[in-house]
């Protein structure tokens, strides 16, 4: 990849009023967007990257679902009952794929550290404790478009009464419509990226990650490539689009901000390989493979336990050379 030559420029795109399903019905995907794009007075360049948020993408994917209409299995009624949650959000869960941590926030939520922490963080900590123990007291965690996905990336929020939002089925389809429909319209070719946000693993936050993307390679490709000294190094395997959808999540805000799209000028990104592995299977781990690696972490670890205890030297004395 070639080095970013100047600044990077984040342009915000605005929209007067919440976008709601019904001003997309119908809408070609990237037609719509560049008409929010002219809107916010704004020309896309060739190379320009347009970041979207994961709800406008939905909209525009058809992914609004009323839950009247769904109709819970056995399976999600069950889980229902014993997790105290409607059992139609969980079987659109389910549907996602399979869960594979449940994270009890309402206990979680009242270890004292944590609490201290997180009251900190809200102007509405009663609120704030009142919605983990009621309205979020599990969270479900399902792996799709290779992260890690509270409740599947189900969003129950900024949607209409009753009305959930699910994630594209296949957001690089839908990014590749989209930046199709630009070129189309425009004239310019640019690179798409479908932002959502996820919890940060081991930090008390979230930041946007890609879950989709389009005329971009999504990677670097300079693990053991020599170093300053000439040295390889390991490491080199940077996730472009997930450091261009966190900035870019920083400027659409996560609440009332109402800017669902950020057009990021100056990146020098590399195009799509056509011989790569295709969507989010670029960067995510194999088929199979968490298991092995838990497996050959935990045994390591194990090892290191070991020497730990036959050294014994608990705590870890600084030694330096004169």
């Amino acid at each position: 990849m070639a080095d970013i030559q100047g600044e990077i420029r984040f342009l915000p795109v605005a929209v007067a009023d919440a976008i709601r399903p019904e001003d997309v019905q119908g809408a070609q995907s990237g037609a719509y967007i560049a008409q929010l794009l002219e809107a916010a007075g704004i020309e896309v360049q060739d190379h320009d990257v347009v970041a979207i948020s994961s709800k406008v993408a939905a909209f525009l994917d058809g992914g609004l679902v009323r839950l009247d209409n769904v109709l819970p299995t056995r399976k999600a009624r069950i889980l229902g009952r014993m997790f105290g949650r409607d059992p139609r959000k969980i079987q659109l869960v389910l549907e996602q794929g399979p869960i594979f941590l449940v994270v009890p926030m309402k206990k979680i939520i009242r270890i004292p550290a944590l609490q201290k922490m997180m009251e900190r963080r809200t102007g509405n900590p009663k609120t704030m404790i009142k919605g983990y123990e009621v309205n979020n007291a599990y969270t479900f965690i399902v792996k799709k478009h290779a992260v890690y996905l509270d409740e599947a990336g189900i969003d129950h929020t900024n949607s209409p009464d009753d009305y959930v939002c699910l994630l594209p089925e296949d957001p690089c389809r839908l990014a590749a419509e989209i930046r199709e429909g630009i070129r189309e319209h425009s004239g310019t070719e640019v690179a798409i990226i479908l932002t959502d946000t996820v919890t940060s693993v081991g930090r008390l936050g979230s930041q946007d990650m890609a879950i989709g993307y389009s005329g971009i390679d999504p990677i670097t490709r300079e693990t053991f490539n020599p170093d300053l000294f000439g040295v390889p190094r390991a490491g080199g395997i940077d996730i472009i689009v997930d450091s261009i959808a966190g900035m870019a999540g920083l400027v659409m805000g996560q609440t009332i901000e109402k800017t669902p799209i950020v057009v990021v000028r100056g990146v020098a990104y590399q195009p799509e390989r056509a011989d790569e592995l295709r969507g989010m299977a670029a960067v995510s781990w194999p088929a199979g493979i968490e298991r092995k690696f838990a497996m050959f972490t935990i045994l390591a670890t194990i090892w290191l336990w070991i020497g730990n205890l036959v050294a014994l030297q608990p705590h870890t004395k600084k030694s330096r050379i004169p």
